[in-house]
């Protein structure tokens, strides 16, 4: 019965779990409205829910709501078929005073389970234009507002800072500011951001726009690209402007509007280019009390090292791994310096990192790998290492240390020598007292060693034997040409040859047993022969006038009917029922003979 219980409250959890990884139940509203704003308040399920209960809307009055809706979507990705089904309540909230508000979670029940949305922050600010009844102050508020102006419509480049350390860094938002009716966007420069390291922050692909308060006036705000840098000198550096082209669309303006103007409106894009203004960044350098172990990293680390093994054989390798995690400048950490013990051979450590670049800078991880591998036995320590850091919040250096590690290193196989010696370094083999080399001194004759190659036989014979080389090439290639002009003689040569590649192929026909394919290939070489070698058409050749045509060639009269004989066969054999492999034999044979016979005799 435990079992059993145990077991159904394991199910129930489970089920419970999973329902509520698959129902998603979210809030969304402006976040800056203005005063006497109506604007919509829209919880979205993605499962059909009841009981919805709201929070308290204190600062807001409840024009209407709630109203539902629900709508569905089917996709066919990879061949498998997916379908989605959203449900939505939406409010009509009117904003009633300036301030800052929060709308606390809803609730709504979905198969006997509860569900919280997320809260919401929204600040409403006072009514920039005053509100006008008339026509005619309508109509000039609705032309100032389509206005292009560089008030409501500008381009800038925000810093969450602009006086950092060496290192530190700095986050870079490109935004585009507007109170006009955007269609799209044309041409853009962007920033070098010379003297900065800049890392990306990864952004939606698509720029989407959302409300925001600045200095009191609500703009509509697309973010066009994030980024980290880190200055890489001291001094003042400046950050180019941004430039960005603009595709507004407006109505066009008309001098008397008619009835359904209102409803039928012409409009009309108009590009507009705006660029942001420089931005400078004051470095600061280092303060001077800096560590020996400081090699330039700034931020706030944790560090770690650990050994795979602390007791080998000689020659078997151990690894030692760094780990230094936290926020910073992470990627341009160096790899620490061990005081590695002289009979260890050490590689090049190998660097990986996991990284992440977010709005409060690059987070992650660098981890340092060491393979060492000791050649010797006997007890090691690879002593303690000082990483120091820069905490730009505090304004102090930090140090953190590395464990000592202690390896104890057995006797290997084909480890000869037991006796360690570790007061010596590696170093290059010099050459105490023989580093400078003097010049001799003493008297000698110079003398000619062999025979000089200029002027003998072999030197002319160098420049008469490729001249010889040439002219032949020269001779045979000319008679070649003129051979290959004569198109009859070409193919008078080459027409054994080809009939002959022709009954190869006849061959792998009759190997195959592909009658018609045989026949054909038969026919094919005997008419090909017959038109290459006698230099006729083959369009003017048939079985009339070939009898003529070889009669006149003073051939036998036997080998005549051999020829016409074949033919016969060929065009019988290709429409009668199916003949044995031993009649196809017997004809590929007497072809090849045929073929052969006029080759010597004509």
């Amino acid at each position: 019965m435990k079992k059993l219980f145990f077991l159904l409250l394991a199910t129930i959890f489970i089920s419970s779990s999973a329902i509520a990884e698959e129902v998603k139940f979210t809030a969304s509203a402006p976040k800056v409205v203005e005063v006497g704003e109506q604007f919509r308040l829209v919880y979205s399920i993605n499962e059909k829910g009841k009981d919805l209960k709201m929070p308290s809307l204190a600062g807001f009055r409840v024009l209407m709501g709630p109203s539902t809706s629900r709508s569905s979507s089917s996709q066919y990705i990879n061949g498998k078929w997916s379908s989605a089904t959203s449900y939505t309540y939406t409010y009509v909230l009117l904003a009633e005073k300036e301030g800052k508000f929060t709308i606390n979670p809803a609730k709504i029940k979905v198969k006997d389970y509860n569900f919280t949305s997320n809260s919401l922050n929204i600040e409403v600010v006072k009514t920039n234009n005053k509100t006008q009844n008339t026509q005619s102050s309508q109509k000039q508020s609705r032309t100032s507002e389509n206005k292009i102006t560089q008030a409501n419509l500008f381009v800038k480049v925000n810093v969450d800072r602009k006086s950092v350390y060496m290192g530190e860094h700095v986050v870079a938002t490109i935004k585009v500011y507007t109170r006009l009716n955007i269609a799209g966007f044309g041409d853009s420069k962007f920033p070098s951001f010379s003297g900065f390291l800049s890392q990306e922050i990864p952004t939606s692909g698509q720029i989407s726009l959302q409300r925001e308060n600045v200095n009191g006036t609500i703009y509509n705000v697309g973010t066009i690209r994030k980024l980290i840098l880190f200055p890489q000198h001291t001094g003042k550096i400046t950050i180019d402007p941004f430039e960005l082209e603009c595709i507004i669309r407006q109505s066009r303006a008309s001098g008397s509007r008619g009835f359904f103007d209102d409803f039928f409106d012409n409009y009309q894009d108009v590009r507009v280019p705006r660029k942001s203004k420089p931005v400078t960044i004051r470095v600061k350098d280092f303060p001077a009390n800096k560590p020996a172990s400081f090699d330039g990293a700034v931020g706030k680390f944790k560090l770690s090292a650990t050994i795979d093994k602390d007791s080998v054989q000689a020659n078997d390798a151990v690894t030692l791994k760094v780990k230094i995690s936290g926020n910073g400048n992470l990627k341009l950490i160096n790899p620490p310096e061990f005081n590695f013990p002289a009979d260890f051979e050490v590689y090049d450590p190998k660097t990986n990192q996991n990284l992440k670049n977010t709005t409060t800078g690059t987070n992650g991880s660098t981890t340092f790998e060491y393979l060492i591998i000791p050649r010797h036995a006997g007890n090691y320590e690879i002593p303690a290492v000082d990483f120091s850091y820069f905490d730009p919040k505090a304004g102090i250096y930090r140090t953190r240390s590395t464990p000592k590690f202690n390896i104890k290193v057995g006797k290997g196989q084909g480890d000869a020598s037991s006796t360690v010696i570790s007061s010596f370094s590696k170093e290059d083999v010099k050459f105490i007292g023989k580093d400078i080399r003097f010049i001799k001194t003493n008297d000698f004759t110079p003398s000619v060693k062999g025979e000089v190659f200029f002027g003998s036989l072999n030197f002319y014979l160098g420049y008469l034997i490729p001249f010889v080389i040439f002219i032949l090439a020269f001779i045979v290639n000319r008679k070649r040409i003129k051979e290959n002009a004569d198109v009859a003689r070409i193919k008078n040569k080459r027409a054994n040859r080809v009939a002959m590649k022709r009954l190869k192929a006849a061959s792998a026909r009759l190997k195959a047993k592909q009658k018609e394919e045989f026949y054909d290939e038969i026919l094919k070489a005997l008419w090909g022969y017959t038109s290459d070698k006698l230099n006729l058409p083959l369009a003017d050749l048939n079985k009339e006038n070939i009898t003529d045509i070889l009669q006149n060639k003073a051939l036998e009269q036997e080998l005549i009917s051999n020829f016409i004989t074949i033919l016969d066969t060929c065009e019988f054999a290709r429409y009668a029922p199916s003949s044995g492999s031993s009649e196809m034999d017997e004809l590929y044979k007497k072809t090849m003979e045929t073929i052969t016979k006029l080759e010597k005799n004509i």
